[in-house]
């Protein structure tokens, strides 16, 4: 495997995320330099914002950082496949490169059933996008923070 000092990042992210009871989400964006611009993940319940996912939380940050709305010299890594939600703003936000760790079959607006092929490549025409990378690392992540959710909910029957 290619290590990946950026989807290191994430990963390192999307464990603190956990750390904070939040689904274990982490999102990097890096200028067309290597300068990292923004590290977030997803702050749902913290901010009390259905939108405040990692990849949301990222664009906003860059977008301050650089003081305009287009980051199209930009690479956005994060360690789960975008949501629909995600995908367009990383649209809008006009990335240039998309790349995500684990895929989401569920939620991922790239390879799950929510848009269709021609919409996703409609959506994201100007972004290169990227998966699979780092998969079972993230995976592990995501069912031990699932597994600890269903324990504290459960109880001993889990």
């Amino acid at each position: 495997m290619i290590k990946d000092e950026n989807m290191e990042l994430a990963i390192n992210e999307a464990k603190k995320a956990a750390q904070r009871d939040e689904v274990p989400v982490g999102a990097i964006i890096t200028e067309a330099s290597g300068r990292i611009i923004a590290v977030e993940s997803n702050k749902m319940f913290e901010l009390c914002d259905p939108t405040a996912h990692a990849e949301i939380n990222a664009i906003r940050r860059a977008c301050e950082v650089r003081r305009e709305c287009y980051l199209s010299d930009c690479t956005i890594y994060v360690t789960l496949e975008p949501c629909s939600m995600c995908l367009a703003a990383i649209a809008n936000a006009r990335l240039k490169k998309l790349i995500y760790g684990l895929p989401s079959p569920k939620y991922g607006a790239i390879t799950s059933n929510h848009l269709s092929c021609q919409n996703v490549e409609r959506l994201v025409k100007n972004t290169e996008v990227y998966g699979g990378f780092y998969q079972l690392e993230i995976s592990l992540i995501m069912k031990k923070f699932f597994k600890n959710k269903r324990k504290k909910f459960y109880g001993n029957r889990y």
